[in-house]
């Protein structure tokens, strides 16, 4: 991280909460886990403030605590987590040592790889208060006074990170890198200004004046995020018309599967960009049990409902085995389709749900 974050700025609040909240699962106070790890109480204390920031270990020393904390009882599921924690604050000191000054494309973490739900999360954390689902059960670590519900960034550090994102998407260089480009556009949809409202306005109208072609699935996928990001911010039609009209097309409904696939760890392996959607949009061999999991239990999801309702449908008419061969499955289909449509949805959105409890019906059969 030193190539590109200015001496002294990194920061480790995300890593050094998750490092407190598997602390507090396994009811070890900081003096307890200093005398463990056969450091000084000060060291612990400043990776959970994140004042002696975890980025700053070397590798072999972050699996040396990582391997210590799962031998005093952590849970091998949640200490993982921190791997995804420190990149999450790798990516945030950058942003925000940056601030509005653009990074070199060749530079930028944001563009090194596509980024997973699991990572996503970590970066937003701060700003949603919505941890990490393996952390959602882990009660805090005890300690004095008032208990931090979630890593907290300083005002004027949200401010920077924010200023670096906008500064990244107007980037002439970011055009050379449609991963970095889209992925802090996605990041950029959790800012609250409105500079920032209107510039994913103006993409949307941008990026919809011309049909985005059949052929270019890394470009269907670029504008799923933009509309993502105007939907969290209140302006569903866009999401529609996209639904409406890109994924109406059979490869980018394929692509849009796959990139569910990738972003929930059903595909396993790691992609610097979205080019991976062209071979993977006909990979048949993930399951889609891990994506129809999520898209059941996000169905009414007040934001994005409209696709994860229409990628449950595209999911069930592309692995058509998938309610027969899961019994579960199938029920909470079935379950979730009947509150969804006790919902009052409308249009396309409720032809699908009804599509749905068709096919539960096949199935059952």
């Amino acid at each position: 991280m030193r190539g590109w974050v200015t001496p002294g700025s990194e920061i480790g609040v995300v890593s050094g909460f998750v490092l407190k909240m598997i602390r507090g699962s396994v009811t070890l106070t900081q003096a307890d886990l200093a005398e463990r790890l056969c450091v000084d109480i000060s060291t612990v204390q400043g990776w959970e403030t994140g004042k002696r920031p975890l980025t700053a270990l070397r590798a072999a020393d972050l699996l040396r605590l990582k391997t210590r904390l799962i031998t005093l009882g952590a849970a091998p599921s949640v200490v993982v987590t921190l791997q995804d924690a420190v990149e999450a604050d790798g990516i945030l000191s950058m942003a925000i040592s940056a601030g509005d000054r653009p990074v070199g494309a060749d530079m930028n973490p944001l563009g090194a790889a596509v980024h997973r739900r699991s990572l996503v999360n970590m970066i937003t954390w701060p700003f949603t208060g919505i941890s990490p689902l393996p952390l959602r059960e882990l009660s805090q670590a005890p300690g004095r006074g008032p208990v931090a519900k979630r890593p907290t960034l300083a005002h004027t550090d949200q401010t920077r990170f924010f200023d670096h994102l906008l500064a990244t998407v107007g980037n002439r260089d970011a055009v050379c890198s449609p991963v970095l480009r889209r992925q802090a556009m996605y990041l950029l949809g959790f800012d609250h200004r409105p500079t920032s409202t209107q510039w994913l306005a103006a993409e949307h109208e941008r990026a919809f004046k011309v049909a985005t072609p059949t052929t270019d699935l890394p470009g269907g996928i670029a504008a799923r995020s933009a509309t993502l990001a105007l939907a969290r911010r209140g302006d569903s039609e866009p999401l529609r018309h996209f639904i409406k009209t890109t994924l109406s097309s059979e490869q980018h409904a394929a692509a849009n599967l796959a990139y569910w696939a990738y972003w929930l760890g059903e595909i396993n392996e790691l992609y610097a960009d979205d080019t991976y959607l062209i071979a993977a949009a006909d990979d048949h061999t993930w399951s889609g049990s891990r994506v129809a999991t999520h898209l059941l239990a996000h169905l009414d999801n007040p934001v994005h409902s409209p696709i994860n309702i229409n990628s449950m449908w595209t999911l069930v008419l592309a692995k058509p085995d998938l309610l027969k061969r899961h019994h579960n499955l199938r029920a909470q289909t079935q379950k979730r389709v009947e509150q969804a449509l006790d919902a009052g949805f409308t249009g396309q959105t409720r032809d699908e749900l009804i599509n749905l409890r068709c096919a539960v019906q096949l199935a059952d059969r």
